[in-house]
């Protein structure tokens, strides 16, 4: 792209987004009336949109993505703050001293139980209800094969989902003969309508998106939680895809009313990656079975074939552990409730009004996701004109703009990840990128 297209698209969205950095003590300054700034800057003079709040200049200093381009990707993939990364490699160093001397492995063995402690405090689970994975997709996998599934037996997912939560079907489909029957969570589908819709004598299980990756829909807790007792009383299992649950929207794992909730660190909660959790209820646990154990999921055992496994979800826990990647998922977790989750998600909603309003008076674009509270989330996803591919939307935006967003299942939509440490001038830079490349 030549230099006076890219000087017209940030005059247009009135904003010096991608213009140099200048680092200013701790914190990187750039221009515009909502980057980055200093606490002790002068905020009077700022333009229309006002000031950057301060807590969100300082967040930004810490996250180097954040000043290395115009970042709309944490539905891939979570831009990690540097002291979660200093901290893993802290522990990493800490564990490398001496391995196997008792004081820094016991030290070490800490760090699982109290994250699990952690864990459950934060998003709602009881500490015997979480398993520490390294991954959503490993958490679809334990509640996927976690039943003896039979020929004809069927699952429910939706027109929403991630490969993560399609592909294990499509393997049990083959494997067992297990039936995929699917519903529309579109925007302004039904979800009880939907599901009641597919239910049937042969049903097992519900597996669907807390919050869709495809358009930014979120399950309300009201409504997930009347699922889950539908659920219940027909002896059906329910799961949610969790990867973009925590810390983007609401995360209560009580309150949805699901049996089993997978989730990562490395997205929305900028933890590193390879790590994850699966919650799994309490009641459900005996009935979540393991399909893959080693040492450490048994509470006892001995050589002569008998064994117990350990009472709570540790139990889909096994061998030897990237311990100090977990010390540093604890730490993401203590980076996000400093700052405090409420507000972040306060902010997060904040500006996708912003990106809607943008959206809505930019001739061409319209928006796929959902437009108000609480169907929405931080997953925004723009409608693109016909004739424009999201793809190559994609790969023109990085490489020439370096705005980082992401086409997804629908032909002409492509998501913007809105996560709190972006601005509306990086908003109004993306919006009107997209206009232009898909005029």
């Amino acid at each position: 792209m030549n230099t006076s297209r890219r000087s017209f698209l940030r005059r247009s969205a009135g904003a010096l987004a991608l213009a140099p950095i200048v680092p200013v003590g701790r914190l990187a300054l750039r221009g515009g009336r909502d980057g980055a700034l200093p606490d002790s800057a002068d905020h009077s003079s700022i333009g229309a949109g006002g000031p950057q709040e301060a807590w969100v200049a300082r967040a930004r200093a810490e996250i180097p993505a954040s000043t290395e381009s115009l970042y709309f990707q944490t539905g891939g993939i979570g831009p990690a703050p540097n002291a979660v990364i200093d901290h893993v490699s802290e522990r990493l160093g800490f564990q490398n001293r001496s391995p196997a001397e008792p004081r820094i492995s016991e030290e070490m063995a800490r760090i699982e139980p109290d994250l699990r402690a952690q864990l459950g405090r934060v998003f709602g689970a009881g500490t015997e209800e979480v398993a520490l994975t390294h991954s959503t997709s490993e958490g679809i996998a334990i509640a996927a094969w976690g039943f003896n599934w039979e020929p004809g037996d069927e699952v429910v997912i939706s027109n929403q989902e991630h490969p993560a939560n399609v592909v294990p079907w499509y393997v049990l489909r083959d494997r067992f003969g297990l039936v995929i029957r699917e519903i529309d969570l579109g925007t302004g589908t039904d979800l009880i309508d939907e599901v009641r819709g597919q239910l049937t004598d042969r049903t097992r299980m519900v597996s669907i998106s807390h919050v869709s990756r495809n358009n930014g829909r979120t399950l309300r807790a009201d409504e997930s939680a009347e699922l889950g007792t539908l659920l219940r009383s027909r002896g059906v299992a329910y799961h949610l895809d969790g990867a973009q649950g925590p810390g983007c929207v609401v995360t209560d794992f009580r309150a949805l009313g699901c049996d089993a909730y997978s989730t990562c660190g490395h997205k929305w909660l900028l933890g590193p990656k390879g790590t994850g959790a699966l919650f799994v209820r309490r009641e459900m646990l005996d009935e979540v079975q393991l399909s893959w154990a080693g040492s450490h999921s048994h509470a006892t055992m001995d050589y002569e074939g008998a064994y117990t496994l350990l009472p709570s979800a540790a139990r889909y826990e096994f061998g030897t552990r990237a311990l100090a990647d977990f010390a540093g998922f604890a730490r993401a977790v203590d980076w996000i409730e400093d700052i405090g989750l409420e507000k972040v998600e306060e902010r997060i909603q904040s500006l996708v009004d912003h990106a809607v309003e943008v959206v809505d008076r930019t001739d061409g674009l319209g928006v796929s996701s959902p437009r108000a509270r609480p169907d929405r989330s931080g997953v925004f996803v723009v409608q693109l004109p016909e004739g424009c591919d999201a793809t190559q939307l994609y790969n023109d935006l990085r490489e020439d703009e370096g705005i980082l967003g992401s086409p997804v299942r629908e032909e002409r939509d492509f998501r913007l990840s809105i996560h709190f440490f972006n601005t509306r001038d990086e908003i109004d830079t993306a919006i009107a990128a997209i206009a232009m490349r898909c005029a």
